[in-house]
């Protein structure tokens, strides 16, 4: 009687759960949640690799337009075909224990596989000493670069368009009818004086750099981990650091010499020696970029090849992957004998 009474009351009024279905409905509650949480960090995990990847892509692709006019512009001084002549002016923050960065006898300059066991030494027995040994990324090989500005700061007594009335010093290279080409420190605003309106008389900025990686960045402090490809570069009357690219983690660069001066390559060395350098007509550029941040549950287990350098697998959670560049070299075409 008791029963019948109880379903009469249920099936009249609103009666709850029973202690197994409000278990079974909290564990289908839970089920769905676990889904829909794994469907959200699947999301946010591919979002996070394809944003790495296309942020390594366009740092790749920056970096080697970089390297690429830098080495198509070496040797280039105002159209001069070379400098061995021309006195290397002293500056005050030099990167050498010579008169070596306004010296345009070797105005290309390679340190292969840098070892660490000291300042790095070039392929022309340059010693660099303005670089923090301690910062460079060990195994990766620095360019020195120097050459002057594409555009001429002062072309026949007529200022460029540009140019503003700074009053910071830098070398120029001076350019005179009749005269023996020579450097000289002036500031941007000397250029427009009218004494310098001369038709015979052009000035052209010079560049000096040297170009390599480091250990760190400059959006962070040293031990920051991310690789950076930076720049030593001419700024007034010394040598400053700054950074271009963050997570390029490796470069090697391979030079295509021509033996027989039909300006096509013969052979590519990654360690020219004694002179080869000079004849070389093409460079390929080969860089390792690695991507800032690493990838949850990622591990790189590939072999990379750089040329003719092939590194192993680091086993870590960053991506990484390979770019590379040809690159003809205008101004380092000199025929043999």
């Amino acid at each position: 009687m008791m029963r019948r009474d109880k379903r009469y009351r249920c099936k009249h009024l609103a009666c709850g759960f029973s202690l197994v279905e409000l278990l079974v409905s909290m564990l289908l509650g839970l089920l769905l949640s676990a889904g829909v949480v794994s469907v959200y960090l699947g999301a946010k995990r591919n979002f996070f690799y394809e944003e790495q990847m296309a942020r390594m892509q366009e740092n790749g692709r920056y970096a080697l337009r970089l390297l690429s006019r830098e080495l198509v512009m070496a040797g280039f001084f105002g159209g001069v075909p070379a400098l061995d002549n021309v006195f290397p002016a002293s500056v005050g923050g030099d990167c050498s224990d010579r008169d070596w960065v306004l010296d345009g006898t070797h105005p290309l300059e390679l340190v292969n596989d840098y070892s660490g066991r000291s300042a790095p030494v070039s392929l022309h027995a340059t010693r660099l000493t303005c670089l923090d040994s301690a910062a460079i990324v060990l195994n990766t090989d620095l360019i020195a670069i120097k050459r002057t500005a594409g555009e001429a700061s002062l072309r026949r007594g007529i200022p460029a368009a540009g140019l503003t009335a700074s009053t910071v010093a830098n070398w120029y290279l001076r350019l005179a009818s009749g005269q023996q080409p020579e450097w000289e420190k002036l500031r941007a605003i000397d250029l427009l004086d009218r004494a310098r309106a001369v038709p015979s008389l052009s000035y052209w900025e010079a560049i000096s750099r040297i170009i390599f990686i480091r250990r760190f960045s400059d959006s962070g402090i040293a031990g920051d981990d991310i690789p950076s490809l930076c720049m030593e570069t001419l700024a007034g009357n010394a040598m400053t650091t700054r950074c271009l690219v963050e997570g390029v983690e490796n470069m090697q660069l391979e030079f295509g010499i021509d033996t027989d001066a039909d300006g096509v390559p013969n052979q590519y060395k990654s360690a020219p020696v004694g002179e080869e350098l000079q004849y070389a007509v093409t460079a390929k550029i080969y860089l390792l970029l690695r991507s800032i941040n690493k990838i949850s549950g990622h591990q790189d287990d590939k072999t990379y090849t750089l040329g003719q350098k092939i590194l192993t697998a680091k086993h870590d959670a960053y991506l990484r992957r390979v770019v590379s560049a040809t690159v003809l070299l205008r101004n380092r075409i000199e025929p043999i004998g």
